[in-house]
């Protein structure tokens, strides 16, 4: 079904690409400031991976069961559920000033918010198929891309008069949105799926799932992009000087480039070059700026470094999407609830051994995750390629 066929859909597109540009404004709003609001409350470079991953560590565990469940009520319960959570416990964030109880906030957090992401895939999938679908999740994609431009650029701001300050509008956003959802969000499941046995599950047998090499993309994707965002406040401020608000207009100038990517030009290369191709370009687009990151001996070529990765990820991220909902012949929720648990189990572990590879060496993080990037490539590359017209 074409999603400009009917206006209510476009009108429930709309309401998803807000919701996710909020989610992304409200973890892109602390990126700039939780180094120094770590910091500020006693922590290190290792408490600040520890906060970020209690995040993850919830979402790994709960986003498939949100997926699933999504499969059996509904996507539009779910999806409010996950919109609740999220603006709630970023007004709690906003409350406390204690470095244990943010990280507690921070697990909650993701135990329901988590419900979001693979929830709004499963209902785009619902509502949209062929190039069509590649092009709606590039533009929630291009939603969450332009969360990145706002919300650094306001944590940047905001954080300069508070560290409280960004959560508290976060979170009101986030509720704002709510009753728009209630209002134009309509239901899309048509037939609910009751078959736990069909459902996929988390476990180790997921490794014989037919997708589970797009689910180790996944990973590997999330796994140095958390590297980069967990260390690359300090390694801009070791190499170029950047404090909150110059880490904030960097944030903003490589979410545009995400935008543009994944807003305007992402359906037009699916259909050129296919779904299977872009994944495997944009994952050595990723290394290769991992590495100029590192190497980047002023700010100019830093920035420019940083938009080429980005450029990548935005390649990346709605293509491989994209692929698992063509591919899967499971429920939509339970397919992408475990897509995102691996993207989850990247995010959790991408902090932690970023974080202690940076005290290595500030280079470390980027390296790894350049070298990763490519083996997955070499690896699951052949297998990739098997998806490209559609057929396993």
């Amino acid at each position: 079904m074409k999603t400009q066929a009917k206006p209510r859909i476009v009108r429930a597109l709309a309401i998803l690409f807000i919701v996710q540009f909020l989610v992304m404004v409200g973890f892109g709003i602390v990126i700039p400031i939780l180094p120094f609001l770590v910091q500020k409350l006693g922590g290190d470079a290792i408490s600040l991976g520890i906060f970020m991953s209690a995040y993850s560590v919830m979402q790994f565990f709960f986003a498939p069961f949100w997926g699933r469940l999504s499969d059996r009520i509904g996507r539009r319960p779910v999806l409010l559920i996950g919109l609740s959570g999220y603006g709630g416990t970023f007004i709690l964030f906003g409350l406390v000033h204690n470095l244990y109880a943010l990280i507690a906030i921070r697990a909650i957090s993701g135990m329901i918010s988590s419900a979001t992401l693979p929830t709004a895939m499963a209902y785009l999938a619902d509502i949209t198929e062929g190039s069509e679908r590649s092009k709606s999740m590039g533009m929630v994609g291009a939603a969450m891309g332009l969360g990145m431009v706002f919300g650094p650029a306001l944590g940047g701001w905001f954080g300069h008069f508070s560290f409280s300050l960004p959560f508290f509008v976060a979170g009101g956003l986030a509720l704002a949105v709510i009753p728009f959802a209630l209002t134009f969000l309509p239901e899309t499941l048509r037939k609910p799926d009751n078959n736990k046995k069909k459902r996929a599950k988390l476990s180790w047998r997921v490794i014989e799932n037919p997708l589970f090499i797009l689910f180790a993309f996944n990973f590997v994707l999330s796994f140095t992009m958390a590297m980069f965002e967990s260390t690359f406040a300090w390694l801009a401020a070791a190499k170029v000087g950047f404090g909150p608000a110059q880490l904030g207009a960097t944030f903003a100038i490589i979410g545009i480039f995400g935008i543009i990517v994944q807003g305007m030009l992402i359906g037009k290369l699916v259909k050129r070059f296919g779904d299977a191709n872009l994944v495997k370009f944009g994952s050595m687009l990723c290394a290769l700026g991992l590495v100029f990151i590192f190497l980047a001996p002023n700010t100019m070529l830093l920035i420019t470094s940083t938009i080429v990765f980005m450029i990548g990820n935005s390649l990346m991220g709605p293509t491989s999407s994209s692929l698992v909902t063509k591919q899967s012949t499971e429920g939509q929720g339970a397919a992408l609830g475990l897509f995102q648990s691996f993207s989850s189990l990247g995010r959790i572990l991408g902090p932690v051994v970023g974080g202690g590879l940076y005290e290595l060496s500030m280079s470390l993080p980027y390296i790894s995750g350049a070298v990763l990037l490519l083996l997955m490539v070499l690896v699951g590359g052949r297998r990739i390629s098997e998806y490209r017209d559609g057929v396993q």
